[in-house]
């Protein structure tokens, strides 16, 4: 499951105000992948906009850490801003579905990462 909503600000507004929102909910940008200056260093013209942003509470990451290391695998959580038919969309897989699938045990810890997420995004659309 994915969770789509739209922007009327650019790209570059939506990370800005992602990078000064995150820490109010105890979240940190840990890195910020700009898809399409990538793919231009490449020779590659991507017609759209993409930023992908690597987003992590240290709390939350600790206790899916000590509970299970196969986890990292779907860590730290990202967040794509990108454009599309000429929006910007903001976008994010379902937490509790990948850790669903990894280990159920822990689906209470995700639903709490995830609705904080969901407010971020929320927040700085």
């Amino acid at each position: 499951m994915q969770y789509v909503e739209t922007s009327s600000k650019s790209v570059q507004e939506v990370v800005d105000c992602l990078k000064e929102v995150s820490s109010k909910y105890k979240f940190g940008i840990q890195h910020i992948h700009n898809v399409k200056e990538t793919l231009k260093s490449k020779g590659i013209d991507l017609a759209n906009e993409c930023q992908i942003v690597d987003i992590c509470n240290p709390q939350i990451a600790e206790k899916f850490l000590s509970e299970d290391m196969s986890l990292s695998i779907i860590m730290p959580c990202k967040i794509s801003v990108y454009t599309q038919d000429g929006e910007t969309m903001i976008a994010m897989n379902s937490l509790v579905q990948l850790v669903d699938d990894i280990n159920p045990d822990l689906i209470e810890i995700a639903q709490e990462a995830q609705e904080r997420l969901l407010e971020i995004i929320d927040e700085i659309k």
